[in-house]
């Protein structure tokens, strides 16, 4: 078909709706409706776990936004609680946070001061909703508390700011000291940290995890009962050897007895809602889907990502048990979960330089097996965690030079690779009910958020927003948050035009949490969104236009001033007048020159930032 087709954005519009239409040639999903709590109102625990799940045909009810955890940090347990015991009856499903249900959301659970009979209260009531509501199924999840190097602002107890690497080290050698013990060095070491963080900070944090264990202990003991027709437990930010490790492993020995078709315990916590949603749909359809795993040369199976702190194989295995599936590499697979994982067994950052598009010969041999299932029409989804936090370049390269791009069931590479494999499982199966505009709004999606975004954009952002700080970088909005949606905006559009084919005027970015962590990326159906590089560019034209009246003006009152020695011979100018008129002028002169040299840097560094991928195809 590429033969015959000339122009790049209708080869890449048409090939969607091929793969698409060959997707929605299974079953389609029933008309079912499924009452959603998540964590919180980030993207990736809301809109875009909601509009994957409404794509492939459901509705799905959400409490209101103002009951939730959000940039604030604070949701609202027993509003939600109200709020899901009205609904419950509406739903032939409920995917619940816990979390959200108990402390009012996934950073509530780690700062409060809740009372342990405040926290069973609320835990209780849950629990009810099984008796209440018998013929809903409900799929719950919650998290084990993560336990962070460091703690952005907000996020974590204030104190974690200071103290945080401390407590981390101190957990990581007390779950060392749980498994092999220590040596004499770290025993002192131990010791130095116990006198250095005040003993407040440990009694709070500590007291907070021992809470969250024993809500989560409860919670398995539900599960066993029948309670939840699934429960996941999520382990939040699961490096090797933390305190989150440590508390996960006995959690699990804790639910080693209840089968895996109704509790998982697995490393991630934001891809939970979705998987649940997605297990909900299969127990729907009684679908059990087989999946075929495959990974390029390196690492493989046996990779231990950030974040993760096991090997991927056994995280992918569970989720693959999550939603009530099996591994086979005996028959042809009802999905091939193709899997990049880097040459070691261990992931850097996505923002790193040696992220940058190059293509090897193990790249190309895995884009190769994924063509040839393609070609044997067997859906593929993409877990790209070759890198954490982020897409691998030399990857999505390969994709965008087969013109592959748009040819996948679903592509993730977004933040912990546990994230990535809830995601590429979930929309991998979901991607089969979606109509051909849908799936490619939901790929689209993925390759701007997690590609031009996370691996590209979000650094050179850190940086410009560093330079506006420090007042070295001119801002032409309001606030710095502003200014940096405005610039990620124009960058994410640009990404879109240039490297998808998609109509820039689609695609809208927003920070909800007003910080540059994770951005919304809401892909239109319609070209109702302003150009933001034209919106730039007129607002820098605009102070231009500023700075040369200015001038102007400063010109003027100094020539007027000269006026009056040539109507009146007698008249003088008084040189103080005349200094302050000639430095305002020459501040007005040097204000303009200093703005169109700005405006000249500030595109050089926008080339260089375009300069980060690849020159792309006529």
């Amino acid at each position: 078909m590429s033969e015959v087709i000339v122009l790049n954005g209708f080869r890449k519009v048409l090939g969607a709706v091929v793969v698409s239409l060959c997707l929605c040639s299974g079953p389609a999903a029933l008309a079912k409706t499924i009452l959603y709590v998540p964590q919180d109102n980030r993207p990736v625990d809301f809109a875009y776990t909601v509009s994957t799940a409404e794509d492939a045909g459901y509705t799905v009810i959400t409490p209101p936004d103002r009951y939730l955890s959000g940039s604030n940090f604070q949701g609202s347990p027993d509003k939600l609680m109200e709020w899901v015991e009205e609904n419950a009856g509406k739903a032939d499903a409920m995917v619940l946070s816990v979390d959200s249900l108990v402390y009012g959301g996934l950073v509530d659970s780690r700062k409060h001061n809740l009372s342990m009979d405040t926290l069973l209260a609320r835990l209780e009531k849950v629990e009810n909703l099984h008796s209440k509501f018998g013929k809903v199924p409900i799929y719950a999840f919650s998290t084990v508390m993560r336990s962070p190097w460091a703690g952005g602002k907000g996020v974590e107890p204030d104190y974690y700011l200071k103290s945080g690497s401390d407590i981390y080290e101190l957990a990581s050698l007390q779950a060392k000291m749980d498994e092999e013990g220590l040596t004499p060095q770290e025993r002192n070491d131990w010791f130095s940290i116990m006198r250095r963080v005040p003993a407040e900070y440990l009694q709070d944090w500590f007291s907070c995890r021992k809470k969250n264990m024993a809500i989560n202990y409860r919670l398995i003991s539900d599960a066993r009962k029948g309670i939840f027709t699934y429960y996941s437990l999520g382990h939040d930010d699961n490096s090797v050897r933390t305190q989150s490790s440590l508390e996960s492993k006995y959690l699990e020995q804790a639910g080693a007895d209840i089968p895996k078709t109704s509790f998982g315990s697995f490393p991630g916590a934001d891809q939970l809602g979705l998987l649940l949603i997605t297990r909900a749909n299969n127990d729907f359809n009684n679908y059990h889907p087989k999946v075929t795993v495959i990974y390029p040369l390196g690492g493989g199976e046996k990779t231990v990502p950030s974040y993760d702190g096991q090997a991927i194989g056994k995280t992918i295995a569970e989720h693959i048990e999550a939603i009530g599936g099996t591994i086979t590499d005996k028959e042809k697979p009802d999905l091939l979960l193709a899997v990049n994982t880097p040459l070691t067994t261990s992931t850097r950052e996505s923002g790193n330089f040696e992220n940058f598009p190059i293509m090897l010969d193990s790249t190309r041999t895995f884009l190769t097996q994924i063509e040839k299932a393609m070609a044997q029409n067997i859906p593929v989804s993409l877990v790209d965690m070759a890198f954490s936090n982020g897409s691998d370049n030399t990857l999505i390269y390969g994709l965008y030079k087969d013109k592959m791009m748009y040819q996948l069931a679903a592509y993730n590479g977004w933040n912990t690779a546990s994230n990535s494999v809830g995601y590429g499982i979930s929309q991998g199966i979901l991607a089969r009910y979606m109509s051909p505009d849908a799936h490619q709004r939901m790929l689209t999606t993925q390759y701007l958020d997690n590609w031009a975004y996370q691996a590209n954009v979000r650094d050179y952002i850190y940086r410009i927003q560093q330079k506006v700080e420090a007042n070295t970088e001119q801002k032409y909005y309001p606030t710095v948050m502003s200014e940096m949606q405005s610039r990620t905006k124009e960058q994410l559009q640009r990404y879109a035009q240039t490297y998808l084919g998609i109509d820039p005027r689609t695609v809208n970015v927003t920070f909800p949490w007003n910080r540059l962590f994770e951005v919304y990326v809401d892909v239109h159906s319609q070209p109702d969104v302003s150009l933001e590089s034209d919106v730039r560019q007129g607002l820098r034209q605009k102070e231009l236009d500023r700075l040369a009246a200015q001038q102007e003006a400063a010109r003027k009152a100094l020539e007027a001033e000269k006026q009056k020695t040539v109507k009146d011979k007698n008249a003088k100018i008084d040189p103080k007048v005349k200094e302050e008129l000639e430095q305002a002028e020459q501040a007005a002169r040097e204000q303009y020159e200093a703005e169109l040299q700005s405006q000249q840097l500030a595109r050089e560094e926008e080339q260089a930032q375009n300069n980060r991928t690849w020159v792309p195809k006529d």
